[in-house]
């Protein structure tokens, strides 16, 4: 079963703890990117307390076609994210990408 994992000190949803295989849980942004790796439950929520919101201000890259583009996070939700390609040689500099659900095999944290 997901846990949805609010921050104590003001209750601002940080993102989601999902059990992992190994009965660990693994930690998830808001828009259910793994976060570190599987580990206890209350490590887990650490994690997410400290770095779940911070995450969505980092520097990513989008592979679109079949190059990685450095991008920025311009709205997350649980089932999608929209992505800005912020490569400054691209072609597609400025352009939007909506993606369900993307994993490391489409976005990674740089």
């Amino acid at each position: 079963m997901i846990e949805t994992v609010y921050r104590g000190e003001d209750g601002e949803h940080v993102g989601y703890v999902a059990p992992s295989p190994d009965d660990r849980w693994q930690a998830l942004t808001v828009f259910g990117y793994p976060l570190g790796g599987p580990a206890a439950f209350d490590d887990s929520v650490a994690l997410l307390e400290a770095e779940g919101l911070a995450v969505l201000a980092d520097r990513w890259s989008v592979k679109y076609g079949d190059d990685w583009f450095a991008c920025r996070l311009v709205e997350t939700s649980p089932d999608e994210v929209v992505v800005q390609i912020d490569d400054f040689g691209s072609d597609d500099f400025g352009k939007h990408l909506k993606l369900e659900r993307p994993g490391p095999e489409v976005l990674k944290r740089v």
